[in-house]
Protein backbone atom coordinates (compact mmCIF):
# COMPACT_ATOMS: atom_id res chain seq x y z
CA UNK A 1 0.00 0.00 0.00
CA UNK A 2 1.34 3.30 -0.89
CA UNK A 3 0.73 6.82 0.36
CA UNK A 4 -0.02 9.38 -2.01
CA UNK A 5 -0.34 12.52 0.30
CA UNK A 6 2.83 12.97 1.93
CA UNK A 7 4.93 16.00 2.83
CA UNK A 8 8.16 16.50 4.03
CA UNK A 9 9.78 16.71 7.45
CA UNK A 10 10.80 20.40 6.37
CA UNK A 11 7.25 21.96 5.31
CA UNK A 12 5.62 20.83 8.57
CA UNK A 13 7.76 21.61 11.44
CA UNK A 14 7.26 25.25 11.04
CA UNK A 15 3.71 24.95 10.98
CA UNK A 16 3.84 22.75 13.68
CA UNK A 17 5.61 25.03 15.72
CA UNK A 18 2.89 27.81 15.10
CA UNK A 19 0.17 25.64 16.25
CA UNK A 20 1.58 24.58 19.45
CA UNK A 21 2.71 27.83 19.94
CA UNK A 22 6.53 26.92 20.75
CA UNK A 23 7.93 29.80 18.49
CA UNK A 24 9.38 31.93 21.43
CA UNK A 25 10.46 29.03 24.20
CA UNK A 26 12.50 28.03 20.74
CA UNK A 27 13.85 31.53 20.62
CA UNK A 28 14.14 31.35 24.27
CA UNK A 29 16.38 28.54 24.18
CA UNK A 30 18.44 29.43 21.09
CA UNK A 31 19.60 32.72 22.70
CA UNK A 32 20.41 30.83 26.08
CA UNK A 33 22.51 28.35 23.91
CA UNK A 34 24.29 31.15 21.83
CA UNK A 35 24.97 33.11 25.02
CA UNK A 36 26.85 29.33 26.58
CA UNK A 37 28.94 29.63 23.56
CA UNK A 38 29.87 33.25 23.60
CA UNK A 39 30.91 33.63 26.71
CA UNK A 40 33.13 30.36 26.98
CA UNK A 41 33.51 27.97 29.97
CA UNK A 42 35.05 30.51 32.42
CA UNK A 43 32.46 32.71 32.68
CA UNK A 44 29.81 29.92 32.32
CA UNK A 45 30.45 28.13 35.37
CA UNK A 46 29.09 30.87 37.29
CA UNK A 47 25.99 31.52 35.52
CA UNK A 48 23.13 30.21 38.21
CA UNK A 49 20.13 30.58 35.70
CA UNK A 50 19.08 32.83 32.56
CA UNK A 51 15.88 33.98 31.19
CA UNK A 52 15.28 35.02 27.67
CA UNK A 53 11.89 37.62 27.98
CA UNK A 54 11.59 40.68 25.40
CA UNK A 55 14.60 40.90 23.73
CA UNK A 56 16.42 41.35 27.19
CA UNK A 57 18.12 38.33 28.74
CA UNK A 58 19.07 38.07 32.59
CA UNK A 59 21.36 36.15 33.63
CA UNK A 60 21.58 35.43 37.35
CA UNK A 61 25.81 34.88 38.37
CA UNK A 62 26.90 33.72 42.02
CA UNK A 63 30.55 35.57 41.48
CA UNK A 64 30.70 39.30 41.51
CA UNK A 65 33.91 39.44 40.18
CA UNK A 66 32.61 37.13 37.29
CA UNK A 67 29.90 39.35 36.97
CA UNK A 68 31.31 42.26 36.92
CA UNK A 69 34.30 40.53 33.55
CA UNK A 70 30.79 39.86 32.04
CA UNK A 71 29.37 43.00 32.69
CA UNK A 72 32.41 45.02 30.54
CA UNK A 73 31.94 42.28 27.88
CA UNK A 74 27.98 42.55 27.38
CA UNK A 75 28.40 44.29 23.82
CA UNK A 76 30.61 41.92 22.64
CA UNK A 77 28.32 39.24 23.88
CA UNK A 78 25.23 40.55 22.64
CA UNK A 79 26.81 41.20 19.16
CA UNK A 80 28.21 37.23 19.62
CA UNK A 81 24.88 36.08 20.23
CA UNK A 82 23.13 37.92 17.42
CA UNK A 83 25.63 36.50 15.20
CA UNK A 84 25.42 32.74 15.88
CA UNK A 85 21.43 33.38 15.64
CA UNK A 86 21.84 35.19 12.40
CA UNK A 87 19.24 37.52 13.75
CA UNK A 88 19.10 40.36 15.97
CA UNK A 89 16.79 38.89 18.73
CA UNK A 90 19.06 39.87 21.76
CA UNK A 91 18.87 43.55 22.69
CA UNK A 92 20.34 43.80 26.15
CA UNK A 93 21.71 41.70 28.73
CA UNK A 94 21.39 42.19 32.42
CA UNK A 95 23.66 40.57 34.65
CA UNK A 96 22.01 39.75 38.34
Amino acid sequence: MKRKDFMKIGDVIPDYIKVMGIAGALVGSQVCAAFDEAVGATIRKYVVSREFKGGKLFVSMNSSVARDAASKMKNQIIQSVNERLENSVLKEIIFR
